[in-house]
């Protein structure tokens, strides 16, 4: 059994993820799951038995890193990354959770016991306070589903609004941008799903009026657009920068939800100098050097400098979540693929994201079949 405990302050919460079984990290070379205590709300806290919890592409790369002293480096860009989220070993893995309030402390008026909560954290700690955002969960909502939104949403949030300065719909954004494009790169990932989910006619964009181009493998076309993607080109195409000029035509702001070094460089390849390009990893030196031969501004959505960080909005942005587009049907959440076994399951969902098998969907586990 997997439970935590949240600490309520108006929207943002501290977490304490303390489990009766959790994945514990100590270094690229010992991962165990390890019990520990279940602690007592205390004033102000409520607490959360998880029922799923997604794995991300961050656990994984944590996972392939380093010891936070720097010991066997295998990625620069790997380390550099998860050295943002990662203060100190041993720590718990994992950020998307959903799952049942089980208690409640002195102070709480927001939630009861029984309410079904999804939340996100980062793994600081084996003590695991920290500031996250969290809402309720409509009950047509299943627990595997809800637990792949958090950190996607997020960063998706992050980029549009943080970084690219787009005006958020709860505040008149909606059909401010009818006519303007973005391309996001990668649309297929978890964050690409979300990036324009958020921000097309199914989601924000229906709700702001921007139309999206991105790029996929042809698997996930018909998946694309139903979610609201204009245009959708095939990544591996050998003219995808041309293709995506062409659907572009024109001024767009651009998003990079792969940030490797190949999507990197395509995205500095096709923007225009003195254009800004949002990347959700770390940049690499090829794209460093490349940007700044072009004039073209990175920008990061993760890590304390990056807009996941800074962005001030994602409070209103969880309420208006919870009020408006889960009810309206307008928020759709990523397919959840379930990997039996709960948390002795870790491996094989690292290796699927080692392997780059993991597209247009979300590993998660079950609590309960740990």
């Amino acid at each position: 059994m997997i439970q935590g405990v949240l600490n309520f302050t108006g929207r943002s919460f501290k977490l304490q993820i303390m489990s009766q079984l959790a994945l514990v990290y100590e270094s690229a070379q010992k991962q165990y799951i390890q019990s520990i205590p279940i602690p007592e709300p205390l004033t102000g806290y409520i607490q959360v038995r998880i029922e799923a919890a997604a794995i991300n592409p961050l656990d994984q790369k944590v996972h392939r890193a380093t010891t936070i002293q720097g010991i066997d480096l295998i990625d620069q860009q790997i380390y550099d990354f998860a050295h943002r989220f990662i203060q100190k070993c041993p720590t718990v893995l994992g950020a998307d959770a959903a799952g049942e309030v089980t208690k409640i402390g002195p102070g709480v008026t927001k939630f009861n016991v029984g309410d079904r909560v999804v939340f996100a954290c980062t793994p600081n700690s084996p003590e695991g306070y920290q500031q996250l955002n969290t809402l309720q969960i409509p009950a047509s909502i299943d627990y595997d589903s809800a637990s792949s939104f958090p950190v996607a949403g997020n960063t998706a949030a992050g980029a549009l609004y943080g970084q690219l300065k787009f005006m958020e719909p709860w505040v008149g954004g909606e059909g401010a941008y009818t006519g303007q494009k973005i391309v996001i790169l990668g649309g297929s990932s978890s964050v690409g799903s979300y990036g324009f989910n958020l921000c097309t006619t199914i989601q924000l964009a229906a709700l702001g009026g921007l139309e999206v181009v991105t790029t996929s493998s042809p698997a996930y076309f018909d998946h694309l657009k139903s979610l609201g993607a204009t245009t959708v080109i095939d990544r591996s195409a050998p003219d995808v920068a041309a293709q995506i000029l062409v659907a572009a035509s024109g001024p767009a702001k651009y998003v990079d939800c792969i940030s490797l070094l190949p999507t990197q460089l395509l995205g500095v390849e096709i923007l225009e100098p003195q254009r800004k390009l949002v990347l959700v990893l770390s940049t690499q030196p090829p794209t460093t050097a490349a940007a700044e031969a072009k004039g073209v501004t990175l920008l990061g959505t993760s890590g304390p400098s990056g807009a996941y960080f800074r962005y001030s909005a994602y409070e209103p942005f969880w309420d208006s979540l919870e009020k408006y587009y889960f009810e309206r049907g307008v928020v759709k959440f990523n397919k959840p693929t379930v990997l039996r076994g709960g948390l002795h399951a870790w491996e094989k969902g690292f290796e699927l994201h080692r392997q780059g098998k993991v597209s247009g969907t979300k590993i998660v586990i079950r609590r309960q079949e740990t």
